[in-house]
């Protein structure tokens, strides 16, 4: 059975960008086909290569790309793709440099990659003390350990936390110095005098390593469920926000003991995007962020970076077949979410009939078993009425209560929005974010710049704190 996925890899290793132009060029006239050397997406040899790949599978072209890149390299053995064996009887044809007489493609300098971004982990364990609202609170980095001299209390009685946290939930009038006065309060709960310090010197230690910075991991015990719901990426440090500070990207951090399968960058991202609007729950405007979406990824699905697989009205029978079908790399749902009485959460979906049936994370994890989809992103839209919140709250506490089932039960990485995102924010956001990602940029490096983002467009609204990233990649890259 021949494997065309890690073609791209071949091609790479044994062209350069003149060999895959004349790749190209051979292709279309074999073929007939519609291909322009400078059509394919990228600037580097890897992804000129996965972009003819990708072009090959979808157009059914692949053996007779196999063909000519026989006929250009026939030494080489293209058996375990389905194309022909080397034949050592005939050489090689010179290509671009080599045909002009200037030496092969090896004498020529080596094509520099992108610059990679590299963080320091910064961890920050919270676990219960034993008493109620009372926390031990440990933090490790290259530069040493530290704690908290004490248990730490986290005020979740103090009339000021519930004030903002309802201010922030409600983001017809949430304020940016809410946002500031939430940050101080976390600030004074995460980080105690030896932490503070720890985190100062780990900084200025990685900074002078040459860095990005250091990568906060947030660890949360599953014995402390109740902080899942606290806005941690509103927190600061003595100085700002740890989630607007490219610095120092805040990621909620599940380590488990299963090891993330090995996935290449594809060539093309598949996103399996889908909505439900069961008519017994509260009507919302689904199709204004299914269009967000899509126009914040129309430049990529036209370059082939992105395919789109869109799944309306979703039910539990309808999305197992589209995931069973073309497994995505990325799962976006949008609608409604439900969080359950042990803490858990649901999404919900369409029983057919119109009315909602919930589908836990436990399930989930059955649906997308397997090593392709690396990334779930749930979010849970505006209401159609004005003022209709309570629904709204309800399905992002959901949300916020299924990733951490998700990563733990295997998916590499979570984001869910804590509160209601406003249409008119999700665009640019998911742009963002997807540009970083095609990018191959490390998913919390992604969100911080989708948040910069936002905080420039919207700077009286601090909608960068909704998007929260679940994770359990010690580096942040979803593609190992």
């Amino acid at each position: 059975m021949s494997d065309y996925r890690h073609l791209y890899q071949l091609i790479e290793d044994i062209f350069d960008l003149d060999g895959i132009r004349t790749l190209c060029m051979e292709l279309k006239f074999e073929t007939g086909v519609d291909l322009s050397y400078e059509n394919l997406a990228g600037d580097t040899i890897r992804r000129k290569s996965q972009e003819l790949q990708e072009y090959a599978r979808r157009n059914g072209i692949t053996p007779e790309l196999l063909q000519v890149i026989h006929s250009l390299k026939p030494r080489i053995d293209l058996t375990k793709f389905g194309g022909p064996e080397p034949d050592l009887s005939k050489p090689d044809r010179p290509i671009g440099a080599e045909a002009a007489g200037n030496g092969g493609a090896n004498d020529a300098p080596a094509e520099p990659e992108p610059p990679k971004t590299v963080y320091d982990n910064f961890d920050i364990t919270i676990r219960p003390s034993g008493t109620p609202n009372a926390y031990r609170i440990e933090a490790k980095s290259p530069s040493g350990e530290a704690s908290a001299a004490g248990s730490q209390i986290f005020p979740f009685e103090d009339d000021e936390y519930k004030y903002l946290l309802n201010s922030l939930q409600d983001v017809q009038i949430s304020e940016t110095d809410f946002a500031d006065d939430m940050g101080e309060i976390l600030r004074k709960f995460l980080f105690p005098a030896p932490i503070q310090e720890l985190f100062s010197t780990t900084l200025n230690v990685s900074r002078a390593k040459g860095r990005d910075g250091i990568r906060v991991r947030l660890n949360i015990n599953q014995e402390s469920r109740e902080l899942y719901q606290v806005p941690w990426e509103y927190c600061k440090d003595d100085k700002s926000f740890l989630a607007l500070n490219d610095d120092t990207p805040i990621v909620r951090y599940l380590p488990t003991n299963r090891a993330i399968s090995s996935l290449n960058p594809p060539s093309a991202v598949k996103i399996l995007l889908a909505w439900a609007t069961p008519k017994d729950l509260k009507e919302i405007n689904v199709q204004r962020e299914v269009k967000a979406v899509k126009e914040a990824l129309s430049s990529f699905q036209e370059s082939g970076d992105v395919i789109i697989d869109e799944l309306p009205d979703a039910t539990p029978q309808t999305l197992r077949k589209a995931v069973r079908v073309n497994m995505p790399h990325i799962f976006h749902f949008i609608g409604h979410g439900k969080l359950l009485e042990d803490g858990e959460g649901a999404i919900a979906l369409d029983d057919g009939q119109g009315k909602h049936q919930l589908l836990n994370g436990t399930r989930l994890l059955r649906l997308f078993q397997g090593d392709e989809t690396k990334l779930m992103i749930f979010s849970a839209c505006q209401s159609a009425a004005m003022g209709d919140k309570e629904e709204e709250s309800n399905s992002s506490k959901g949300f916020m209560g299924l990733a951490p089932t998700l990563v733990w039960g295997g998916i590499p990485a979570v984001v869910a929005m804590q509160f209601d995102l406003p249409n008119k924010a999700a665009q640019p956001f998911m742009q963002v974010l997807y540009e970083f990602l095609a990018l191959n940029k490390p998913l919390d490096s992604a969100i911080t710049e989708a948040r910069l983002g936002l905080d420039v467009e919207f700077m009286d609204n601090p909608y960068w704190g909704i998007p929260v990233l679940f994770m359990r990649s010690p580096d942040g890259n979803i593609w190992v």
